[in-house]
């Protein structure tokens, strides 16, 4: 294991790198995904219209959820395949094998870790908030057992001081979970490289180095994401219209909420974005884990 440091920049430019050089080839590969997803789109926006024949409509957003779900990591697989090993077999660089059943693995596994910590972490959080928005209610001389007063009424006697606490609280939960997500993330090219499922057994690649490589894909997606919904408002702008705001998914209640509906509209668009985030990050995790698992020290 090469015990330099992770290269932040160079690792950033290298994503860049194998999408410039790649992207061509990722568009291709990624055709299946993006039909099978814009058509997932267009019977979500018929289901939030109140289309009729709705039980048909959510049928055929199942077996298109399906298809995504192989599709993404068909595509997954591919770009990792020729961002680790140089190989672009397959019709198109396309599969659908042990690596794809692999990597399929690999994120359930990486998933079920990052959402038991996300669970602990959150759950933590909210005893604490809820035990300092209690203590906001004590000194305003209001008993919190008998008042009836929920977090939301609560939170109007809190200070600055316990918003402070609760928000710092928050970070460090928020840096628990990063730092968690970047020592796993070379579970990805592992897999590939190596040919078996492998999760835990990398944890000492990214020893010491979780912090930079959390902030080489944190500046990675910047500017990716950045442009990605610059455009996104920029159509919407010229259309007239948010034409993914329709597609509901959860509660009318929480629909409401305009920052909600905001973040669903940017997830999706996003989602759209396969064939570009994924080459991109492809790359990062690639160069990331051959610097780590090379013995040269330039």
């Amino acid at each position: 294991m090469n015990p330099t440091p992770v290269p932040i920049i160079r690792s950033v430019a290298a994503g860049y790198a194998f999408l410039i050089s790649h992207w061509h080839r990722a568009m291709i590969a990624a055709a299946p995904y993006t039909v099978a997803y814009i058509a997932q789109l267009l019977l979500l926006r018929l289901v939030g219209q109140g289309g009729s024949e709705s039980a048909v409509l959510e049928a055929g957003i199942l077996v298109l959820s399906v298809l995504t779900v192989i599709a993404s990591l068909a595509l997954s697989a591919s770009m990792l395949r020729m961002a680790v090993l140089g190989d672009y077999s397959g019709r198109f660089g396309l599969k659908v094998g042990k690596d794809e059943w692999r990597l399929f693995l690999v994120s359930i596994l990486v998933a079920l870790l990052l959402i038991l910590v996300f669970v602990m972490v959150f759950m933590f959080w909210a005893v604490f908030f809820s035990m300092i928005a209690s203590g906001a209610l004590e000194r305003e001389g209001i008993d919190p057992e008998t008042s009836g007063f929920d977090l939301a009424q609560a939170t109007a006697y809190m200070s600055t001081a316990d918003w402070a606490s609760v928000v710092v609280t928050g970070a460090l939960g928020a840096f628990i979970i990063a730092w968690l997500a970047a020592r796993l993330v070379l579970s990805f090219p592992a897999t590939i490289d190596r040919g078996r499922v492998l999760v835990l057994s990398v944890w000492p690649l990214t020893d010491g180095m979780a912090w930079r490589i959390a902030l080489a894909l944190l500046l990675a997606s910047i500017p990716l994401i950045a442009v990605q919904i610059g455009l996104y408002e920029l159509l919407s702008a010229l259309m007239g219209e948010r034409f993914l705001a329709e597609a509901a998914l959860i509660s009318s209640e929480v629909d409401t909420a305009e920052g909600v509906q905001r973040f669903r509209e940017y997830e999706r668009w996003l989602g759209l974005m396969a064939a570009i985030n994924i080459p991109l990050f492809s790359g990062v995790y690639a160069y990331i884990y051959r610097q780590r698992t090379s013995q040269d020290q330039a």
